[in-house]
């Protein structure tokens, strides 16, 4: 291979990574639990955490609730995943964990946020940014 051909290969692999990064969340399913930083999880702040908004950047997020729970970093990363916990109301010895979602475009902008389990949404509900396709009837749509 001449140099010519191999620089030419060279710009097509960086051009392919390039629109990769470029496409969206490369895997948005939810990480197994025991695969968390935090493998008990966090009991969050609910008043910040239903602060979290479609639109908001990574910079903002942080504050509210935190790093990832998960082996995720800052840079270049369109999907983070938390690993909730929650007082049960009625038996404050139990907690329920969740699994929470956080998708951003490729301006690390929230785009969607979400949960595994729906009956995690009562703790604050998962939303989507206006013009986002979803299938899921219980994301809530923000303008």
């Amino acid at each position: 291979m001449n140099n010519r051909t191999l620089k030419a290969a060279l710009v097509a692999a960086s051009c392919l990574i390039g629109l990769a990064a470029c496409a969206g969340p490369t895997d948005t399913a939810f990480p197994a639990p025991d695969l968390a930083t935090t493998p008990d999880g966090t009991f969050p702040n609910l008043d910040q955490l239903r602060m979290v908004e479609p639109g908001m950047t990574k910079a903002q997020v942080y504050p509210l609730i935190g790093p990832p729970h998960f082996h995720e970093s800052v840079f270049h990363v369109r999907v983070w995943n938390y690993l909730f916990r929650f007082r049960d109301a009625e038996d404050s010895k139990k907690a329920l964990t969740c699994e929470y979602q956080i998708q951003f475009d490729a301006h690390g902008r929230i785009t969607r946020t979400r949960w595994q389990d729906q009956a995690c949404e009562r703790f604050a509900p998962a939303k989507i940014a206006a013009g986002v396709d979803d299938s899921p009837s219980t994301t809530e749509k923000v303008q």
